[in-house]
């Protein structure tokens, strides 16, 4: 048979009224209210535009707490629900042809090793970059990883994708042949790597006149539009490699650029996708965005934070190399 009146909670004894809003136990007389309340005072409604006066004006949390005589666990606190609050909103990304660039930003959590994978599209008709959402994976960077980043674009952006812009990752060329990108690899990083070890007293390193007739051949390699000369130039770049005063890192280097130069020259042999030929602006945005999340301690924290400030900071300067001739849809 069915219990047709209420037992306490506690006992399974009969319920007294103990007054209007609370009841009582027979048994062992402890009351209760029958509407229970939260309690402590009402959470204060997070602001709106707390995250980009954060990001923007202070640029830390602790300076806007102490600007304002709050605790920093205060601020942290109103910021997440911020952040959350704006996350929700639609993001809008530009249509029609565009190049991806992508780049890498590790941290570290407990001694493991975590990698950002920060990404923009570059519209061919402009001159900015617009970032997309980061992904956060545990792990060093590598191909797989660099999959399953690309896996979150949208479906109705990545098709539009012609070009893949990054710095030579291993399996990059491997990506973009998967989805059938131009593959764009960065100047900046290989001639870094060609100056390594280079020094002001130039005169005391150990084939320092090969060095900068390589250089030279390199920057022209990178350039030039006129096959004669860089025929020509690539067979300089090869006696000079076999020079037994080249020192062996400069030569390994040299020997990949000379296997994948097409790789270095896409924006030349593709003028009208007017791509871009270093990976510096979107890493120029790989400080801005340890500076915005440089309080947070958690991977999950990191993550939520990046991506509302790329989702602030919308996009960035990105100039490709302009040709005459434009690519119509």
């Amino acid at each position: 048979m069915k219990t047709l009146h209420a037992k306490s909670p506690c006992c399974r004894e009969t319920i007294y009224r103990f007054g209007s809003r609370r009841r009582q136990c027979r048994a062992c007389s402890k009351t209760w209210r029958i509407r229970q309340k939260k309690t402590g005072r009402k959470p204060k409604r997070s602001s709106s535009r707390l995250p980009e006066k954060l990001f923007v004006k202070y640029g830390r949390i602790t300076a806007w707490a102490e600007a304002h005589h709050l605790a920093t666990s205060t601020v942290s606190e109103r910021l997440n629900r911020s952040l959350v609050r704006l996350l929700k909103q639609t993001k809008q990304l530009p249509r029609g042809y565009c190049a991806l660039l992508g780049d890498g930003l590790y941290f570290k959590f407990k001694r493991m090793d975590w990698v950002m994978y920060v990404m923009a599209v570059k519209p061919v008709k402009s001159h900015r970059a617009f970032f997309l959402d980061p992904v956060l994976l545990e792990g060093k960077e590598c191909y797989e990883r660099w999959r399953v980043a690309l896996a979150t674009i949208p479906p109705e952006t990545k098709k539009h994708i012609k070009a893949f812009v990054s710095d030579g990752f291993r399996g990059s060329k491997l990506i973009a042949r998967e989805h059938g990108w131009i593959h764009q690899r960065c100047h900046f990083h290989l001639l870094m790597a060609l100056i390594r070890r280079h020094g002001r007293r130039s005169y005391r390193t150990k084939g320092a006149s090969i060095r900068e007739k390589l250089l030279g051949v390199v920057r022209t390699l990178l350039t030039t539009p006129d096959s004669t000369t860089l025929k020509r130039q690539t067979l300089k770049a090869r006696r000079l490699i076999s020079h037994p005063l080249c020192p062996p890192w400069i030569r390994i280097q040299t020997v990949e650029f000379l296997r994948t130069l097409d790789d270095f020259r896409a924006y030349l042999i593709h003028p009208e996708l007017n791509l871009p030929t270093t990976t510096n602006s979107i890493e120029s945005s790989g400080k801005i965005i340890r500076k915005a999340t440089s309080t947070a301690r958690t991977p999950k924290s990191v993550l939520l934070r990046a991506t509302a400030f790329l989702q602030l900071r919308k996009s960035i300067t990105c100039n490709g190399k302009k040709f005459s001739t434009t690519l119509t849809e």
